[in-house]
């Protein structure tokens, strides 16, 4: 598809050919050229790399030194950043461990609780007894 210069052709001039081309076939043709400029691109990034390390090598004469610095520094991080979050992963299950035992003891005390108020209840029935007792014995004894 051959496109004119624009300084050639007015705007009506270019909506008036593009009308006369399928729709269907000007989306493909502008997702090639995408895809051709996206690969273009990966090109010339990598280019710049390549160009990058070759100087970096002119310059310095042993990219690798730099290279092996970079890469032990990256190693000191990583493994500070390991020491970090076992660190934390250590913290957490002792966090864990202690929420356990004190859902354990919460239960534990919920438990006694409840046994504690069963045995009120025995009592307060037990009490209510007496007292009905006391009070027929009080009776009786009044009526003899």
């Amino acid at each position: 598809m051959a496109v004119s210069d624009p300084s050639q052709d007015d705007g009506r001039v270019l909506e008036a050919r593009l009308d006369d081309i399928p729709r269907q076939r000007l989306i493909e043709e502008v997702v090639s050229r995408w895809n051709d400029i996206i690969r273009l691109e990966g090109e010339v990034v990598r280019l710049r790399r390549r160009l990058r390390e070759a100087e970096l090598h002119a310059r310095d004469g042993d990219v690798g030194g730099s290279l092996q610095s970079e890469i032990e520094e990256r190693l000191r991080v990583a493994d500070a950043r390991v020491r970090q979050l076992e660190g934390q992963l250590q913290n957490e299950r002792m966090r864990r461990e202690g929420a356990e035992i004190d859902s354990s003891k919460h239960a534990d005390l919920q438990e006694e609780n409840a046994r504690l108020l069963r045995n009120e209840e025995e009592f307060l029935l037990l009490v209510m007894d007496m007292e009905t007792q006391i009070d027929r014995l009080t009776e009786s004894a009044e009526g003899v």
